[in-house]
């Protein structure tokens, strides 16, 4: 079942097809794809392409081709390829292969991700040994 809602905020949204425009939505998963059109999401399933024009979502998982323009995602994880285009921005992007067009933002890729983690993983092991002494 396809799935299109427009000015409305729901907690939960699954369907074959999501469509949200002018929406709000706290989770969403989706068989097929999804887009957002000027629309917010907390977590975003899909197990197909995901299209974000300005609006954002919060940890986005997806089997398919991720593109974000005008928007945002917290962390993306994608088995497609990920482009962020014009004012776009991602805190952290692992895929296969991610576009970063002009006026587009990346904080951390998979190579940063790893480092960041490695070091805060050393830097709490060398804490928590001070601290038990």
């Amino acid at each position: 079942m396809d799935v299109d809602l427009s000015r409305t905020v729901v907690g939960v949204v699954r369907g074959e097809q999501v469509r949200l425009e002018r929406a709000a939505a706290a989770a969403a998963f989706s068989n097929g794809g999804l887009s957002l059109e000027r629309a917010g999401c907390g977590a975003v399933l899909a197990n197909g392409p995901v299209t974000i024009r300005y609006g954002g979502c919060g940890p986005l998982l997806a089997n398919g081709d991720i593109s974000i323009e005008y928007g945002g995602a917290q962390t993306v994880l994608a088995a497609g390829g990920v482009t962020v285009g014009r004012a776009g921005s991602v805190g952290l992007a692992a895929s296969p292969k991610v576009t970063v067009e002009d006026g587009g933002r990346v904080l951390f890729g998979a190579r940063e991700a790893l480092a960041f983690g490695a070091a805060t993983g050393l830097a709490f092991a060398l804490v928590s040994r001070l601290v038990r002494r």
